[in-house]
C-alpha cells in the first residue's frame, strides 16, 4: 500500500437558507430509473483551513448533467451548482479513461485506470461561484479557479452500494478565490458510481473520513448501515452505526462485523445546502477524533420524514 504522506511529498454555523430559485429542470429525473452514472473528488487539508470538493452526475438518456463545486477557505465557503447542463448519450464508467465534462461549463474531471489499480484524476474548474452557505444554481460573483491532481493509493472493499467504488488517496491542487491563490495538499477521496435506481429518494448520511493509517466511507439508512473502514492497512467491514443528526457537533459510533465498535466525535469546519428537486441537500466539511484518531472528511444529509438518527439510537444505544 503507498503511504499517502508519500504521496503528498511527490506530488461557520449554517446560515437560514432563503427561498429556493426557480425550479431546476432535475424535478424531470426525480424518481427515474434511468441509468445515471456520477464521479466526485474530496478533499481536506490536514488542518482544516482549505477544503475542495468536484462532483458530475450524468443522466446520458435524458440529457442532463449535474455539476457541484465547493471550495472552503478559513471557514467561508464559495459555492458553484447546477442541474441543467446537457449530457451526450455516451457511458464513461469503467472506461479506463474517462473525461467527465458538459458543454455550458468549464470544468472537467478526467479519470485515468480503472480496476485494481487505483486511477489518477486530473480535477480543472473556471467558474463563477456564491460565497454563500446555501447557494442557488447558477453562477455566482466570485471567481474561482481549480488545478489539481487526484493520486489514489488504496480502495475500499466492502461495498457501501452496488456498483460504486471508493478510493482513497491525496490532492495536491492550486485553488484560486477572487484572484487569491491557494495552495491546498489534502487527504482525499475520489468516487465512481453507476446505477438505474432512483436518486435521492430514501434518506442517507454519508460520509468520508480519513486520517493518518485511516479511511473510511460509511452510508447510514433507514435500516441499518453500509461500508467500512480501512485501519493500518486491514479493513473492517461495518455492521451498523449510531450518529446524531445533523449540527456542528456530531456524536457518532461504529460497530463491526468482528463486533468490536469505535466511537468518534466530527465537528463542521462548513455547513451548506443544495438544492435538489424542490428541497435541499445538507452538507458539511468535518474533522474530529474517531477510535483516537484525528480525521478530516465529510458527512452529508439528505434527510426525509423518516427519521434515520433516532432509529439508529434505538439499534445502537449509547453506552
Amino acid at each position: 500500500m503507498i503511504r499517502r504522506r508519500t504521496l503528498l511529498a511527490a506530488a461557520p454555523a449554517l446560515i437560514a437558507a432563503p427561498a429556493l430559485a426557480a425550479a431546476s429542470k432535475d424535478i424531470r429525473v426525480r424518481g427515474s430509473k434511468a441509468y445515471s452514472e456520477s464521479t466526485m473528488v474530496m478533499t481536506v487539508s490536514a488542518d482544516g483551513r482549505s477544503a475542495l470538493t468536484l462532483r458530475f452526475c450524468r443522466f446520458p438518456d435524458e440529457d442532463q448533467t449535474w455539476l457541484w463545486c465547493h471550495l472552503v477557505h478559513d471557514g467561508r465557503l464559495y459555492a458553484f451548482t447546477t442541474h441543467d447542463l446537457p449530457a451526450s448519450r455516451e457511458r464513461l464508467a469503467n472506461r479506463d479513461v474517462a473525461t467527465w465534462a458538459a458543454p455550458g461549463a468549464e470544468a472537467e474531471l478526467v479519470r485515468v485506470r480503472h480496476g485494481e489499480e487505483p486511477p489518477s484524476v486530473r480535477l480543472t474548474a473556471d467558474l463563477m461561484a456564491h460565497r454563500s452557505f446555501a447557494a442557488p444554481h447558477g453562477p455566482g460573483r466570485v471567481p474561482i479557479r481549480v488545478t489539481g491532481q487526484f493520486v489514489g493509493a488504496s480502495s475500499l472493499a466492502a461495498q457501501v452500494l452496488e456498483g460504486r467504488q471508493e478510493v482513497y488517496g491525496v490532492v495536491n491542487a492550486d485553488l484560486e478565490i477572487a484572484g487569491r491563490k491557494i495552495r491546498h495538499e489534502g487527504l482525499a477521496k475520489f468516487h465512481e458510481q453507476r446505477q438505474e435506481a432512483p436518486r435521492f429518494q430514501a434518506p442517507f448520511a454519508y460520509s468520508w473520513l480519513s486520517g493518518e493509517g485511516a479511511d473510511a466511507t460509511t452510508l447510514l439508512l433507514d435500516k441499518g448501515a453500509t461500508g467500512g473502514w480501512r485501519l493500518d492497512g486491514r479493513e473492517a467491514a461495518l455492521a451498523d452505526m449510531r450518529l446524531d443528526p445533523p449540527g456542528t457537533d456530531r456524536a457518532v459510533s461504529y460497530a463491526f462485523r468482528s463486533g468490536a465498535a469505535m466511537p468518534g466525535r466530527l465537528t463542521a469546519l462548513a455547513r451548506y445546502t443544495i438544492p435538489v428537486y424542490d428541497r435541499r441537500w445538507n452538507g458539511s466539511f468535518v474533522r474530529g477524533e474517531v477510535g483516537g484518531r484525528p480525521v478530516v472528511g465529510v458527512l452529508n444529509d439528505w434527510r426525509t420524514d423518516v427519521d434515520i438518527y433516532a432509529a439508529s439510537a434505538t439499534r445502537f444505544p449509547k453506552p
